[in-house]
């Protein structure tokens, strides 16, 4: 069975959720207020990019990364 690329787009974009919630309770905001932030910053754009394969790391590696990049 082959996954599409629908499928591969709906897994990552419930990562980005499940990181979105867990950074936003961490930080005290709603996870509406930081979605666009998220979704701007280069973490996001290499999660889409399935050749980075960053998506299969898992949410806390992600949120990492985030913080990492909103910190320089």
């Amino acid at each position: 069975m082959a996954v599409t690329q629908e499928q591969i787009d709906a897994a990552i974009d419930m990562l980005i959720s499940m990181v979105v919630m867990d950074l936003a309770k961490e930080q005290g905001c709603s996870p509406s207020d930081l979605m666009p932030t998220f979704l701007k910053s280069h973490t996001a754009s290499l999660l889409y990019d399935e050749t980075q394969k960053y998506w299969s790391y898992g949410p806390s590696y992600i949120a990492e990364m985030y913080k990492k990049e909103m910190a320089e």
